[in-house]
């Protein structure tokens, strides 16, 4: 590739993209999966913060071999019930998965993952409504690994993401500043809460809190970037949208509405700064 076209490239992308040449141009009979970050980025789930130069993998063999410079090579039993294909790659399943995820990457990216898994069996975006049910099937399952392995590598974090994960949050975004909220003792926001109009219309909130009157949207980049969140509009229409939203769900509700981007949202002191700037930290309930 070029360097500018890989340099354009989100790190789900650059993961796959890696993947696929790694595999292409293999020449060793070893059997592998493809798996941990690089299975996430194969099922579309976000990578926050993570920049990975090596493709992970699940090996089966009598005769290891050594992780290299493009390769970082795991050895542990893996059923082929805990394998899928997706675009011609064997990859471990989206259960699998999370589980080998949130116990090996940061508390963020941890949260990041298993809220955008939870949204893609629970979300339907047709009618924009969560499903409870699907969503603690999934929950459950991740559940039952954490439990059969007590004592595996990052096991406590992956038993408090397990609980914590909620897939109504849209954007890594809305995960993050959900985890810092909790962390830094605020009240745990709504999440996707519907404000319906007198027309007939509704809108859904990114983070609420009805008790304070208040509510908080998440601007991240993918809201001027992405094809299907922009629907064929342009930038500055889907600026004018989100005003035009924002007066009505005013006008419905009487709220007060700050937004946050990943300006303000860099590291957890920058979000309690600008919590503080908009008197919400530190709170006093």
């Amino acid at each position: 590739m070029r360097s500018d076209e890989w340099n354009d490239l989100f790190s789900e992308a650059r993961l796959r993209t890696l993947a696929s040449a790694v595999h292409a141009r293999s020449t060793t009979p070893e059997r592998s999966t493809d798996s941990h970050c690089t299975a996430a980025a194969w099922h579309g789930l976000p990578l926050y913060m993570i920049r990975d130069s090596r493709v992970d993998v699940i090996v089966s063999g009598r005769h290891p071999r050594r992780s290299s410079a493009d390769i970082r090579r795991h050895y542990c039993p893996l059923p082929e019930s805990d394998v899928v294909v997706i675009d011609g790659m064997r990859v471990t399943s989206l259960e699998r998965t999370v589980y080998d995820v949130v116990r090996t990457v940061s508390l963020e990216a941890a949260v990041v993952v298993f809220d955008a898994a939870l949204r893609s069996v629970a979300w339907d975006d047709e009618t924009r409504t969560y499903d409870e049910a699907a969503a603690e099937r999934f929950r459950t399952a991740i559940r039952e690994r954490v439990r059969a392995h007590s004592g595996a590598r990052g096991i406590r974090q992956a038993r408090f993401v397990t609980e914590f994960a909620d897939g109504r949050a849209q954007l890594a975004g809305e995960s993050i500043i959900r985890l810092w909220c909790y962390q830094l003792g605020l009240p745990a926001p709504e999440l996707q809460y519907r404000v319906n109009f007198a027309d007939g219309g509704y809108a859904l909130l990114d983070l609420c809190w009805p008790a304070l009157r208040r509510w908080l949207e998440f601007d991240g980049l993918f809201k001027y970037t992405d094809a299907e969140l922009m629907a064929g509009r342009s930038v500055e229409e889907v600026f004018a949208d989100q005003k035009s939203r924002e007066l009505r769900v005013r006008a419905a509700t009487g709220w007060d509405c700050d937004r946050c981007g990943f300006a303000e949202a860099r590291t957890i002191a920058d979000f309690a700064d600008f919590l503080r700037g908009i008197g919400m930290y530190p709170f006093i309930g």
